[in-house]
């Protein structure tokens, strides 16, 4: 007994520890059973009783999911002594998070299979084949070979064998026929009514080969089978030789053609050609067989020059009179393009009393023609009102849309200039206009109804505004003339104008008393000005703009200290509010509106306590969302500015840079759409105090190639 006790607690000793081994060389145990194992009984017969226990205890949870065995037979005898296992206790909750298992290993890269090779794709192209195929199929039309049907001319019997699939890719007319289920799909030879041998030839000839042939001999009859197959290169082809051939004896021809085409293109060049050469057409007489098309689109045209009003007047009048019993209904067609109002009185009462002709009576009893001459007496009788009675025919016959400068000081000698300045861009030099009335700087300007406002300002060099001035001038491009206005109720100077629903208002500013917060409105009708709401602060060298039918106001001087606020006037409601405040405080800048943006630029602030810098930031106001935003500073500083718009870009003219401590002659420009700056050209002389604008003038001629300012030996006030 005591044997086979020995044998078999060794063997299962043996079994267990070969076991235990193996399981701790390949888990790890928890802490806690570790402890457990350490803090029991170290005797043999009690390593042996625990082993036994966790042995049980894990044979339990395999055995688990076993069917339980039978039980086995039990005799009379008493059996034999057994060594009793107590059940495993029960674990001791493990104060440690459950063991982590180890993170896959990364490959070594060094030894990571690289994949094969992509196999090599590209893309050829040949401009070569296009040019062989189309040499194959012409080849293949020479000798007909897989021609398919045989096209006859509507003026002869030659025939064209041709390929109905090369014919259907190239012209909208032969896709519809041999496509579209017409009678001609299954014809072998289809006679063609529309176009004649010459055109048909040169047609199916650009088809093959890409090339065609064109001189005014041929020109006619391609065009007209161009325009009947729908081949459209060949139309284009054929528009463009007309429009170039254009000239005094063939004109009337030209338009002929186009008219009975409906060559749009063309017609819009023979449009122009007429404008640009009408004195021509009327010395070599061919403007009387023109169309009255070609005679109207002339006598609006803005680029029509060399003529009088009064001239054409008369020209209209010999086209009328070369038949007029077909052309008489033609009267008001021609005359409502005659710019009357333009014309001088005398010449008015020389036309409404002229009664040589049955014309004139003609002219005279049509109550239209009528209202013409009306409207142009009228509008001469009101000069004051003129911006405000603007119509197609009292605009300036000009397109040539500049950059103007005007006034302005030079610091260094003290003088003052009233020149007036044009800058042609094509050859890139300044023109003279007619001098302003009287020299001034830091004055107002603005635009309404295609004239020049002038307001204010001071007329000799003074840096506290005690030589502020309140006289106000119109410019008129037509005439290159200016005309005194009422002057201000105020005088004023480092002021703002804005033209604004039909009226001028003139903000803040300051004269010999100091800084003012007035505001007043030119009435055009009445012409007078009237105060209206005052500025909640007084300002002066601040600047503005307009945009949706509200005035802004921004920065500026209060007491001498500069501000950044932005102030909003609404006329309807004649009052003030305020906005976002800029994100710099600036005095002496300028701003303008380009599209739904309300651009900041330049000036100057204090450095410091006691001393000026330029402000080279910039930024743009939103009103929709009352916010600013910061966009590309200026490369250069410039106070005191002339600001305008030009096709779309602004231009900065002159000023003063408190860097450099002197005024300068620059033109920079900034690009809203790529948000850079560049200089552009300078203007002639350093000028403090300019004011810019753009605006449609009759570029005169001659170029200012040197400073010619004209030189004002005023008294100077010191500051």
């Amino acid at each position: 007994m005591d044997s086979q006790e020995g044998g078999l607690g060794s063997s299962l000793f043996r079994r267990i520890s070969s076991r235990k081994s193996h399981q701790r060389n390949n888990s790890p145990q928890p802490a806690a059973e570790n402890e457990a194992g350490r803090g029991g009984d170290d005797s043999g017969a009690g390593r042996l009783s625990r082993r036994l226990s966790r042995l049980s205890g894990r044979h339990h949870s395999r055995d688990a999911a076993r069917p339980p065995a039978p039980p086995a037979q039990q005799d009379e005898q008493p059996s034999p002594p057994v060594l009793v296992v107590p059940p495993p206790p029960a674990p001791a909750p493990s104060l440690l998070p459950p063991p982590m298992e180890k993170p896959p290993k990364r490959p070594d890269k060094s030894t990571k299979p690289k994949l094969p090779p992509r196999p090599l794709s590209k893309v050829f192209s040949s401009s070569q084949h296009g040019a062989d195929v189309l040499q194959g199929l012409d080849a293949f039309r020479g000798d007909e070979t897989l021609c398919d049907v045989v096209l006859i001319p509507g003026d002869s019997k030659d025939v064209f064998p041709v390929h109905r699939v090369i014919l259907a890719s190239c012209s909208d007319y032969f896709k519809a026929m041999f496509t579209g289920g017409m009678r001609e799909q299954g014809m072998r030879e289809i006679k063609l009514h529309g176009v004649n041998k010459v055109g048909l030839k040169n047609i199916i000839d650009f088809i093959y080969t890409s090339k065609v042939s064109l001189d005014m001999g041929n020109l006619q009859d391609t065009l007209e089978a161009a325009n009947f197959l729908q081949v459209m290169t060949v139309l284009s082809f054929c528009n463009k030789l007309l429009s170039s051939e254009i000239t005094i004896d063939n004109c009337v021809e030209v338009e002929q053609i186009a008219t009975d085409l409906l060559l749009e293109d063309v017609l819009l060049n023979i449009g122009k050609f007429v404008s640009q050469n009408l004195a021509a057409l009327v010395e070599s007489g061919r403007y009387l067989q023109l169309s009255e098309t070609s005679m109207a689109n002339a006598l609006s045209s803005n680029s029509l020059t060399g003529s009088s009003e009064l001239e054409l007047y008369h020209i209209a009048k010999g086209w009328l009179h070369h038949d007029f019993p077909k052309r008489s209904s033609s009267i008001y067609a021609l005359m409502r393009h005659i710019r009357f109002p333009l014309m001088r009185p005398s010449e008015l009462i020389q036309i409404s009393q002229d009664d040589e002709d049955g014309i004139n009576s003609m002219m005279r009893s049509d109550s239209a023609c009528v209202n013409l001459l009306l409207e142009a007496s009228n509008y001469q009788m009101m000069p004051y009102m003129q911006p405000a009675l603007q119509t197609e025919r009292t605009q300036i016959r000009s397109d040539s849309t500049h950059i103007l400068a005007l006034g302005g000081v030079m610091r260094q000698q003290l003088v003052v200039s009233r020149e007036l300045r044009v800058y042609d861009e094509a050859i890139g030099h300044w023109r003279a206009l007619k001098p302003m009335e009287e020299p001034r700087y830091q004055h107002g300007v603005a635009l309404l109804g295609g004239f020049l406002f002038i307001v204010g300002g001071q007329i000799t060099y003074d840096t506290k505004g005690k030589t502020a001035i309140d006289t106000a001038y119109r410019y008129d491009p037509r005439f290159d003339k200016w005309l005194p206005i009422a002057s201000l109720k105020e005088k004023r100077t480092f002021f703002h104008l804005s033209a604004l629903k039909g009226k001028l208002f003139a903000v803040g500013g300051r004269n010999a008393s100091g800084e003012i917060d007035t505001v007043e409105c030119y009435n055009l009708k009445k012409n007078e000005w009237a105060f209206v709401a005052n500025m909640v602060e007084p300002h002066y060298g601040h600047a503005g703009t307009v945009h949706g039918g509200l005035m802004y106001i921004s920065g500026g001087i209060t007491r001498d200290t500069f501000q950044k606020e932005l102030c909003c006037y609404d006329p309807i409601a004649d009052s003030w509010s305020r906005r976002a405040d800029m994100m710099e405080l600036r005095g002496l800048h300028c701003m303008c509106t380009v599209g739904d943006r309300l651009y900041v630029m330049g000036g100057n602030h204090f450095r410091g306590t006691s001393d000026y810098d330029d402000v080279l930031s910039c930024e743009y106001y939103t009103p929709d969302t009352d916010q600013w935003t910061v966009v590309a500073p200026m490369p250069r500083g410039q106070s005191d500015v002339g600001v305008t718009v030009f096709n779309g870009q602004i231009y900065v003219v002159g000023g003063y840079s408190w860097n450099s401590r002197c005024m300068v002659d620059i033109v920079q420009r900034y690009d809203p759409e790529e948000d850079v700056w560049d200089k552009v050209f300078n203007v002639l002389e350093p000028l403090g105090g300019i004011r810019a604008c753009t605006m449609t003038v009759h570029l005169p001629e001659g170029s200012v190639d040197e400073a010619q300012i004209q030189e004002c030996p005023l008294p100077t006030t010191k500051s």
